[in-house]
């Protein structure tokens, strides 16, 4: 697998392995993410994986960035083209989908798509996402692919406030807001689950690697699970 690797502030190094979201590059790159984290022990503080990148954050007591590279080197060029990906159990997120409430964009998306609220609700809760980057905002889950009737450009203009729990599209991808923040992805529906927690371990409830389903559920099992309106 082609790399390259170049500095990233005082102590990271950022690899990089491609150009465009591929669920099989994403899979090698969380590999290697678990093999050189295994490898290079307490060398490492932090693994930040992405679409086609992977950051490396240094102990600089430990390392510096020719030392890490020197390390770092024969285990890449080593490292395998594909190797098969053990499946994490696929996560199930309950949404309500209502065009009245938690998911003000489904009826204009559904007419830009030429479909009904309810087909455009199939398409997006039918397939299985992948978890490819976590950013933008703490527990906020980067998915793909969605169905290519769905893909759309972010909105024109970003709301000021976005609820959490939101489920959203935008491009290629899917995501959920785990905090209230500004957004510009289109609103799809809301989830009653926590993304983020601090407490927990890790704080985030979606990691690279995972498998992400949306099911449909009605206003009563919604509310019933903690959903807010």
């Amino acid at each position: 697998m082609h790399w390259s690797a170049e500095p990233a502030g005082v102590n990271a190094i950022l690899l990089r392995f491609g150009e465009r979201m591929d669920p099989a590059l994403s899979a090698c790159i969380h590999q290697l993410g678990q093999r050189l984290r295994a490898c290079l022990g307490d060398s490492l503080l932090n693994i930040t994986p992405a679409y086609t990148t992977l950051l490396l954050e240094y102990d600089l007591r430990l390392e510096d960035y020719d030392s890490l590279l020197a390390r770092l080197t024969p285990l890449l060029n080593h490292q395998p083209e594909s190797a098969p990906e053990t499946r994490s159990e696929v996560i199930h997120i309950p949404v309500f989908y209502d065009p009245h409430t938690t998911g003000p964009d489904l009826s204009a998306l559904a007419e830009r798509c030429q479909c009904s609220v309810e087909q455009l609700i199939h398409l997006h809760s039918s397939r299985e996402y992948r978890v490819y980057a976590l950013g933008f905002a703490p527990g906020f889950a980067y998915m793909g692919e969605l169905d290519s009737r769905l893909i759309s450009a972010r909105r024109e203009t970003p709301r000021s406030r976005v609820p959490a729990g939101s489920v959203a599209i935008a491009d290629n991808q899917t995501a959920i807001y785990p905090i209230e923040s500004p957004g510009g992805w289109h609103l799809l529906g809301r989830t009653p689950m926590k993304l983020f927690n601090v407490d927990a371990d890790p704080p985030a409830l979606l990691q690279p690697g995972q498998a992400v389903r949306f099911h449909a559920v009605d206003r009563d099992t919604y509310l019933s699970l903690g959903g807010t309106l």
